[in-house]
């Protein structure tokens, strides 16, 4: 697995990266610890150990010249250093900072750079610390505050906490005077810019972009105006423009190249890395060997633990597994030295991964174990089930099927308890982004308020000079006062018309068009309590790991958008559609009788697999294993059935497309009948499917999509007492 986002379907497990890798670390949903995009400027690496010798690394087509920069002062030689030596650069800039006088303007600069260092090098007390000294500067640097908030604002960003960092930087910059210094400046437009692409406003992140990178070109050093290319490249992507991405790319290598910066030349082979993942995968291997031998010349120590993590993983998924064994080998030392729980994490499960792939599974599996329990330590939930997940794919990817049912199971019942968490973080992140709103609102009113004020005070000693002039000026006051009056009824009317606007959008998937989770609850929330009625599908796009390696992210993505419109075609202009998350997606129907039921799921296996989606004018082959039930659901009880509620209903045909999966993909797997008379006995029915189909407790029945061999598309009834899948589970 990488260590770094790269925007791979099914690898979300990334510890903090170096600034330069940091725009790859925002996705995911799942997004993870991510490191700011205003450290990629105004942060250092996270610290690391750098090897005499770098696995697998080979050098560039040509080594880059002596660097040309030459820092102006000692606090730009010490940011510069920062990037790639960050431990060394903090005991530098706190002995820098007892040279200067408080009222010295770089006193205040220095003290950001050595917080934003302790972001980087995530180290909470010490970040504190800073934000408190800089805060009690506030009687004699006016700037202070406003620079305390910015600073526990990039903290806020670096851990999850979007929401709460955008009330920092609306705050900070109310405070802050219309010309503030260019380094306070540069802060508030990278920290605005980044909450607006975790939101999804495209536009006006790269609108505070671009503003930033106008200033860097115009007093920037090179580096910095290298770093902010490799951010902008990401965001580009980010918003679906991979041309402009590609030219960003282009413009940051050859900046790299031209001033000899290892630091800039290593991230520039990155970035291309990516950029090009789904093409010639020779191209793709060469260029992180080359990002790997920059890393070690420029001393960047981090990232060399990066780079060796991601060749192993590149390694794995080409099947060279001897080859990320050895890789992932001389990673684990690094580190261990350098004490990064994750980086540790991830260099065991490559090892685990690369065992079982070589056919050593009872040695590969207590690796991966060591590094769930590493990821328990570090409070990493979404990585261990991403990890099971991922464990899943290379056991049954090596032939141990049943081993990759139980790993499947388990990646299942942490990816649902993920689900929730994310369900009321995201409420709670909705509600504080209203809440940011109406405090905007109320800055910008309160300064027009200000603004009145200074025009009464005006007037009012007008008045004192000039008493005829004073009714005049009562009556321009009065118009103003109704103007703005008016302005305000307005803009409120506006505000309601967008918040409801937003409210619509939650509920679309914004690459399909489909509607999502928080709309399926909504819909829910509506309707009557007790059990759901009708005949509920969940659909699961097979092997779109593999799409998504061969053809990359835009791939995946015409893909889902195609499966979409084959699902629309298929299916009534009334039935629900919702896009589950990832490749999954939930159909719920009017309640069917089991023949016509049936027949449906037939339809939609045809809908999917019959013609292949076409990707730059290549064919990819897609197909789909389901899971669907008719609730209320039948019992052994003739003529009484069982209320079951959503939430239970959904995890029911989760599980039966888990065994569709298992029973060899491009099929369906439908529920007739459970032995169950209460929602306890379901939920343990539920959680051990297949012993109790073994032990008569539930009837399933699977059919096969087009194309499988000896079955054809008909309906096969499971015989009693399933001990195993009817059909040969074996998977490519």
């Amino acid at each position: 697995m990488p260590l770094q986002n790269l925007r791979r379907s099914g690898r979300r497990r990334f510890p903090p990266l170096a600034p330069h890798a940091a725009p790859w670390r925002a996705s995911g949903s799942a997004m993870a610890a991510a490191v700011l995009g205003l450290q990629l400027l105004l942060a250092p690496a996270a610290q690391a150990i750098v090897p005499a010798e770098s696995a697998g690394a080979q050098p560039p087509m040509a080594l880059p010249a002596e660097p040309v920069y030459t820092p102006t002062d000692e606090l730009q030689r010490l940011q510069y250093i920062g990037r790639a030596q960050p431990d060394v650069a903090t005991v530098e800039l706190l002995r820098y900072v007892q040279t200067l006088p408080v009222d010295d303007p770089r006193h205040l600069e220095t003290l950001l750079e050595i917080g934003s260092e302790y972001v980087g090098l995530n180290k909470a007390d010490q970040v504190e610390q800073i934000a408190a000294r800089i805060e009690s500067l506030s009687d004699r640097v006016p700037l202070a505050r406003p620079a305390a908030m910015l600073l526990r604002g990039q903290w806020m960003q670096a851990h999850g906490e979007v929401s709460k960092a955008e009330r920092q930087i609306i705050e900070a910059s109310a405070l802050l005077p219309p010309k503030p210094p260019n380094y306070l400046r540069l802060r508030l437009l990278m920290s605005s810019a980044y909450v607006k692409n975790r939101g999804g406003h495209y536009d006006e992140a790269m609108q505070r972009y671009n503003q930033a990178l106008r200033l860097v070109d115009e007093i920037g050093p090179v580096w910095r105006r290298i770093d902010l290319r490799t951010l902008i490249a990401q965001v580009l992507l980010d918003a679906g423009q991979p041309d402009k991405a590609a030219e960003m790319s282009r413009e940051q290598m050859r900046l790299a190249t031209e001033s000899g910066d290892e630091y800039g030349m290593s991230a520039a082979y990155v970035t291309r890395a990516i950029q090009s993942r789904g093409s010639d995968s020779g191209s793709v291997l060469a260029d992180w060997r080359a990002a790997l031998e920059h890393a070690r010349l420029g001393g960047n120590k981090h990232q060399i633990v990066v780079d060796m993590a991601d060749m192993a993983d590149y390694y794995l998924q080409h099947g060279d597994f001897q080859t990320a064994y050895d890789l992932s080998q001389k990673a684990l030392p690094l580190a261990l030295a350098s004490n990064d729980l994750s980086a540790q994490s991830v260099a065991v499960a490559n090892t685990g991964l690369a065992l079982i792939g070589m056919k050593r599974k009872d040695e590969g599996l207590p690796m991966l174990r060591e590094s769930a329990s590493i990821d328990e330590r570090a409070g990493s939930a979404s990585n261990m089930a991403n990890g099971a997940l991922e464990l899943g794919g290379y056991l049954e990817r090596a032939g141990y099927l049943p081993d990759a049912l139980v790993a499947y199971h388990q990646y299942r019942q942490m990816s649902d308890e993920l689900n929730q968490q994310d369900r009321q973080r995201a409420l709670i992140e909705l509600q504080e982004s209203f809440a940011n709103e109406n405090r905007q609102h109320e800055l910008d009113m309160l300064s027009r308020e200000g603004k009145l004020k200074d025009e009464e005070i005006r007037h009012h000693g007008l008045q004192i000079k000039q008493w005829t002039a004073a009714g005049l000026a009562s009556l321009l006051l009065l118009a103003v006062v109704g103007a703005l009056a008016r302005r305000l009824r307005v803009r409120n009317q506006l505000l309601s018309v967008s918040n409801e606007q937003l409210r619509i959008q939650a509920e679309i998937d914004p690459l399909t068009g489909l509607s999502n989770r928080h709309h399926l609850q909504a819909v829910m929330a509506e309707r009557r309590a007790g059990g759901l009625e009708g005949t509920l599908y969940l659909l699961d796009a097979d092997h779109f790991k593999q799409i998504n390696d061969q053809c990359g992210h835009a791939g995946g993505d015409t893909v889902l958008v195609e499966i979409a419109r084959r699902l629309r075609q298929t299916l009534r202009d009334d039935d629900l559609i919702v896009r589950w998350g990832g490749e999954e997606f939930l159909v719920l129907v009017r309640p069917l009788p089991q023949a016509e039921a049936e027949a449906l799921a037939q339809r939609l296996l045809c809908a999917l697999g019959d013609a292949p989606v076409m990707h730059d004018g290549k064919p990819v082959t897609v197909t789909a294993s389901i899971g669907f039930g008719l609730f209320p659901m039948r019992t052994s009880t003739p003529q009484v059935d069982l209320d079951v509620n959503w939430e239970r209903a959904i995890s029911l045909v989760d599980t039966a497309m888990y065994m569709a999966k298992a029973h060899g993909r491009n099929g369906a797997c439908s529920i007739l009948r459970v032995d169950a008379k209460s929602a306890t006995e379901l939920e343990e029915i539920t959680q051990q499917l297949d012993k109790s189909v073994r032990e008569g407790r539930v009837d399933l029945r699977f059919q096969s999509g087009p194309g499988v061999r000896g079955t054809g598309a008909g309906v096969v009834r499971a015989p009693d007492g399933l001990r195993a899948p009817a059909r040969s589970a074996e998977v490519s």
